[in-house]
């Protein structure tokens, strides 16, 4: 099926605009939006952040610069594509715009498209700084962690799997001198294709690739159950700290999915989920199944309670059948300005916005 017969740009033509959007490759982050970017869809700051309402079009200006009303607290926003607002018809329709209008708080959007629960921390403590007398955030999170541990085969244990790791591997494995470079060329197809060639140089070369190798099986990557419960803990832990630190109210707020959602779909979901079930996106919806979000729900749960975190789980929520029928999914992942705004109204709703 060519791009123009997709039932996704016919039913939602913004999306071809948001998948036309690329990666801005960073330290620390890995990735983000690519900055001032500017369209009747998508807003983008000098951090590549999204604008709730851009009304001047120049490009050295930031969110933290929209004008906000004195009466106004401050909130943050944090999340992945969902949160940033992935298929909003624009920037006034994203979850944090709907907040700002229903509230008496601000919302700045610090969420990015492919973020792991990690990433988002990452991004949030790179702009904190920027807001004074912040008081509430907001983390709709969860899917990508859910997933990730099961889809990436190649990651470092510690630093959690990521979107990108083995374009970031080869790049900076790439970034070797000369005679490394000279031994890879002629002994790595004698060698096993695990060995790192990064490492070897001409003082330890014999040992490296003659030393004998134990295969020794990492109980995280083994089971990928562990390694969620890791992933969750550490993340909860990290914004216990922050909550506490900064004497700020944290909510952590599962993200509704389409195929957690027992609601009843509309005739577009239909479509839609037949497409993405056609598609590539197949290797990673096999491991966002009902099974998952039952083990990922306990594990979230369980870690919130530990950590003091409040916990509000939206997939619970729109399998209520007052939504069936509606057009709440732009794909399984991401909700349509209708599905926007009426997470906008539950989180309002249960977490007792003012």
């Amino acid at each position: 099926m060519s791009n123009k017969n997709l039932v996704r740009y016919k039913l939602a033509p913004q999306t071809k605009f948001y998948d036309s959007m690329l990666a801005d490759w960073k330290p620390f982050i890995m990735f983000s939006q690519f900055p001032n970017v500017r369209s009747k869809y998508c807003n983008t700051d000098i951090f590549g952040l999204r604008f709730n309402n851009l009304e001047a079009k120049k490009n050295d200006i930031s969110i933290f610069d929209e004008n906000i009303p004195n009466n106004k607290k401050k909130a943050v926003l944090v999340g992945n594509s969902l949160a940033f607002g992935e298929g909003s018809t624009s920037d006034q329709n994203t979850i944090s715009n709907h907040l700002n209008k229903l509230t008496n708080y601000h919302f700045f959007n610090f969420s990015g498209r492919g973020f792991s629960g990690y990433q988002e921390i990452t991004n949030f403590l790179l702009q904190a700084k920027r807001i004074k007398n912040l008081e509430r955030i907001i983390i709709v999170s969860g899917v990508i962690d859910s997933f990730l541990p099961y889809f990436i085969k190649d990651y470092d244990d510690n630093l959690v799997p990521i979107f990108g790791y083995n374009s970031f591997l080869k790049t900076m494995q790439s970034n070797t001198g000369w005679k490394n470079k000279i031994f890879k060329f002629f002994f790595s197809k004698f060698f096993s294709s695990k060995l790192n060639w990064s490492k070897i140089n001409s003082l330890n070369w014999r040992e490296e690739l003659f030393k004998k190798r134990e295969n020794v099986g990492n109980i995280e990557r083994n089971n990928p159950d562990n390694n969620l419960k890791h992933i969750t803990d550490r993340n909860l832990m990290i914004w216990s700290t922050i909550s506490k630190g900064m004497n700020i109210k944290i909510d952590f707020v599962f993200q509704p999915v389409g195929s957690w959602c027992k609601k009843k779909m509309s005739s577009e979901e239909k479509e839609l989920f037949n497409e993405e079930d056609k598609s590539d996106l197949k290797k990673i919806y096999k491991h966002v199944d009902e099974k998952k979000y039952i083990l990922f729900k306990d594990i979230l749960i369980k870690s919130t309670k530990k950590y003091d975190i409040s916990f509000l789980d939206l997939n619970s929520i729109f399998s209520d059948k007052k939504f069936d029928e509606k057009w709440i999914f732009l794909s399984r992942f991401h909700a349509t300005d209708l599905g926007c705004k009426y997470i906008a109204e539950e989180l309002v709703k249960n977490l007792s916005l003012e």
